[in-house]
């Protein structure tokens, strides 16, 4: 006698389901921090800035800023030789 075993699998309407409910919640989550972020974002562009999402809490997503002249600036210091510590006692 030949015993079949039934298991609930991906394909199983119930996770579809939950598949698609998290997948709309994560689409409209987006869309919010998108048009949250909206006007910073734009403004840090027209100033030459790199925009970048980061994680954030409940879906939602953040942002971080950066100059890229602060990276010149870095650079430059890298590059110039280390000044004698000098101390007058």
């Amino acid at each position: 006698m030949t015993r079949t075993h039934n298991h609930p699998g991906p394909a199983t309407p119930t996770a579809i389901t939950g598949r698609t409910i998290t997948a709309r919640i994560r689409h409209v989550a987006k869309r919010l921090s998108d048009r949250i972020h909206a006007a910073t974002d734009d403004r840090a562009r027209a100033r030459g800035w790199q925009v970048t999402q980061t994680p954030g809490r409940f879906g939602l997503t953040g942002r971080s800023y950066h100059d890229p002249r602060f990276a010149a600036r870095h650079q430059i210091r890298q590059a110039a030789p280390a000044a004698p510590d000098e101390r007058h006692e």
